[in-house]
Formats: structure tokens, sequence, C-alpha cells
């Protein structure tokens, strides 16, 4: 029997389960639709695009659940004037209809998730990747998840890594031949060079695998500087949407467990678009 909950009680469920409120973040929690609208199916989807909106509508569900926004805001700092800025935006306004027209329910929780369990996309990568992330101090608040792995190279990583996730688009930093016995793990964007700066407090960190981080605001140079004054590093990037995959499709699991009835299933893993062979 499906189980009648409403929006607003899901994600109070959700606060419940995680132990966590996080208040002040922007442009989350209840995205599109009414405290009061009934929660009929989840749709697990970081990434919450068209594609995503026509497989919950195809499938029945009324709500999805992501890390992402529906219209491209992001947070405090890179939102900034940017609804004003696509407002009358024909891709918005088509989007924005086709989410009005089937009465869809969005719910953002990636700073809430990110508060309550910081280590878990990082670590769930690390898995899919066939790695054990260690455990990590109760009060670590950083996303990076460090691994001990079989010595390997820096290309034998990357292909291995590209293979494992099918990720076509893998970029790397380093010396090919370099060896790898130890991995800084970190979902989806690794930014700003702080973060990097943080992974490489730990000095047997000899690779940071990662989803993306810019080439401007010096975050690969950081990288790529750190190796000119002496430092045995390397930096793989695996993409944005192939890094948070992994901590989707758990989140999923756990959703289902804590959700007993409700119909829950994840987005299959998007494609990329294209790439060079």
């Amino acid at each position: 029997m499906l189980p009648e909950m409403t929006c607003w009680e899901l994600v109070n469920r959700l606060h419940s389960m995680l132990g966590e409120r996080h208040k002040d973040a922007m442009h989350e929690g209840i995205i599109t639709g009414g405290d009061d609208d009934t929660v009929s199916g989840i749709l697990v989807a970081n990434e919450p695009s068209v594609e995503a909106i026509r497989l919950a509508i195809a499938t029945g569900k009324n709500c999805i659940l992501c890390r992402e926004h529906p219209l491209y805001l992001f947070g405090e700092y890179l939102a900034v004037g940017l609804a004003d800025a696509l407002a009358g935006d024909p891709v918005l306004k088509a989007k924005q209809q086709l989410i009005e027209d089937h009465h869809l329910l969005i719910i953002r929780i990636a700073a809430l998730w990110d508060t309550a369990r910081p280590k878990w996309f990082s670590s769930a990568l690390a898995r899919e990747l066939g790695w054990q992330p260690e455990a990590g101090d109760p009060g670590d608040q950083w996303t990076t998840a460090y691994c001990n792995i079989p010595r390997t190279t820096l290309s034998e990583l990357a292909n291995f890594a590209s293979t494992r996730l099918e990720a076509k688009a893998l970029r790397m930093v380093g010396d090919p031949n370099q060896s790898i016995t130890r991995v800084a793990v970190i979902h989806g964007f690794a930014f700003p060079t702080l973060v990097l700066s943080h992974a490489l407090e730990d000095t047997a960190v000899d690779c940071i695998v990662t989803g993306n981080t810019p080439e401007v605001d010096h975050c690969t140079t950081y990288i790529r500087d750190a190796i000119t004054a002496g430092r045995r590093i390397s930096l793989v990037q695996v993409g944005y949407d192939k890094s948070d995959y992994p901590g989707a499709v758990e989140l999923t699991k756990w959703l289902k467990n804590a959700l007993p009835g409700m119909p829950i299933e994840v987005q299959p893993p998007p494609q990329e678009i294209c790439w060079f062979a």
C-alpha cells in the first residue's frame, strides 16, 4: 500500500532521518510544488534535467529528489543575478511549463545531505571504483574520501576509471608514469583551490580523483604548480555527472529502506553528449 505523505512531510522526514537541518542554504528544499501536495513516487536524479523530468512523468513519479537546481541556480555566489538574466529565456520557460503542466514536485537536498553526510557521495564514487574509503573523523566536514589502492600508474588509473565509470571525457594532470598508491576522492566539483589544498595536507596522497575542477581560478594551476615545486601528485577528472552518479544510487537504496512502500528509482546514468575518441 502506498504510504500517504505530503511534500512537506517528506522534507521533514528527510531532516529527521539525516539528523540535520540546513536552514541557511539558498535555493534548497521544496523548489516546485506545494507543501500539501501528495508524493506518489520519487525519482532520484542528481541533475533535474528535462530528460529526468520526462522520465519521472513516464514512470508515474511526481517527485524528483535532486542535488542540482531545475532552474539553473546554484547558491549564494554563483546564482547572483542569474534569475533576472534568464527571465524570459525560452529554454527556461519551456522547462517551467513542463514542470507546471505535470504538477511535479522537485526537492533539492544538496546542502542538507552534504552537511549531514559530507563524505557519502565521495565514498560512493570510491566504492564504485573498487576502493575502500577510510573511516573519517566524525567531526570532519570535508567531502574528501581517502583510499589506499594497489600500486598503479597515473595512466593505468585513468584508463581504469574511464572504463569502470564509462567516462569518455576523462582528463588528467601529471606524469602518466607516476606511481600511485594513495588517492583522495572528491565527488562533483573540486572548487575552490582550498579543497585541493586540504586534500594535499595528507602527504601520502599522490593522486586526486574528482568530477571536475576549473582551469580558471587557479585550481588546475595549483596542481601543476605543486608538481613543479616537487610534490609527487596528479589529478584525474572523471566528469561531474559521472562522479556523482554512484552517490545517487546509494541514496536511492537508502530511501527505499527508509520509505517502505514508496515507489522510488534512480535515473539511469546520463550519457555524455559527445567526446573526441
